[in-house]
């Protein structure tokens, strides 16, 4: 009987040393009842001999030896000198006697260490890839406005050269029956189209409202980006249509900000609309430019005229800033 209980000890012992985790039980003095032999492997790197006590264990870890890193940022887990990752924990254990031991592990993962630095490693090349993709776009963006700028100075330096050679040809009497006002024509084309190239959508609209003896009163904060060029491009058309059929003397813009969108409302002080308003070309181009960018273009006919926008504040990358 007692070789039987002996054979069934040396079974169990046999299976507990061949776990892949180490593991050991101490009493409550801190004295080893039963280590393993990864555990024991283990101890090698710790102390350069087999553990004894509890105490030992814990000095050890708080304070490895050379060779043995503790990891930044992760409890208890280790680098060994053999490359090898292990993770230690303390846990509290009671028998069927009531006996209460003290359970220490390790557990291998360095598999799982060698992920997580390559995940790390991952996000951060991602992170830098999304910055180049971000820094790439603004240049080409960039790129897009210098050559669209490069293209109207072309043409507006064409215009010019025209309007010279055409004028010079009137002034040295080359141009036969072509009387000055075909020359002041020329020179009109080339003043509007350097207007239209030169001044932003703010400029142009209150150039034009000035000019049309109309007053813009504009309440809030004024959008950026793209939004603000579908404001002043909604303002404009309304300023149009203002002038148009509601002689109006005063245009006014309420704009509210929040998270992610402007919402702007534009009024006049002019004659209401007698009936429905159809969307023609002005309004018809905006809703499509609008709508293009992402927004909700809204319009009121009655009581009143107004123009409602919510215009969110990301750009689209298909408008662009294109008008």
């Amino acid at each position: 009987m007692h070789r039987l209980k002996h054979f069934g000890f040396n079974v169990i012992k046999e299976s507990f040393d061949q776990l892949p985790s180490g593991v050991c039980f101490f009493n409550y003095k801190g004295d080893i009842v039963l280590c393993n032999r990864q555990m024991y492997r283990l101890s090698q790197y710790l102390f350069d001999s087999d553990m004894q006590h509890l105490r030992e264990v814990e000095q050890a870890l708080r304070f490895p030896p050379e060779g043995v890193v503790l990891l930044p940022g992760l409890e208890s887990t280790y680098r060994f000198p053999d490359k090898s990752v292990w993770r230690f924990e303390k846990t509290e254990v009671t028998d069927r006697y009531g006996e209460t031991y003290t359970q220490l592990t390790a557990a291998d993962i360095t598999e799982i260490h060698r992920v997580l630095v390559q995940i790390a490693a991952d996000n951060q090349k991602l992170n830098e890839d999304e910055k180049k993709l971000l820094e790439l776009s603004e240049n080409v963006k960039a790129i897009v406005r210098e050559k669209e700028q490069l293209a109207a100075k072309s043409a507006m330096h064409d215009g010019l050269a025209a309007s010279l050679t055409v004028t010079k040809q009137y002034l040295a009497g080359n141009l036969g029956e072509i009387d000055i006002a075909v020359v002041l024509h020329e020179w009109e084309k080339s003043i509007a189209f350097r207007d239209a190239v030169l001044l932003s959508e703010k400029e142009k609209l209150f150039d034009n409202a000035s000019s049309s003896g109309v007053s813009i009163q504009i309440k809030g904060e004024e959008p950026t980006g793209s939004a603000a060029e579908l404001t002043y491009v909604a303002m404009q058309v309304c300023l149009n249509n203002a002038i148009q059929y509601a002689k109006a003397t005063k245009l006014s813009v309420s704009i509210q900000e929040n998270e992610d969108k402007y919402s702007v409302v534009i009024r006049n002080n002019g004659k209401p609309p007698e009936k429905v308003i159809t969307e023609g070309g002005g309004l018809t181009n905006l809703r499509r430019r609008i709508e293009k960018s992402g927004g909700i273009m809204t319009v009121y006919s009655l009581p009143e005229f107004s123009l409602v926008m919510d215009l969110p504040k990301t750009d689209n990358a298909e408008e662009g800033g294109k008008g």
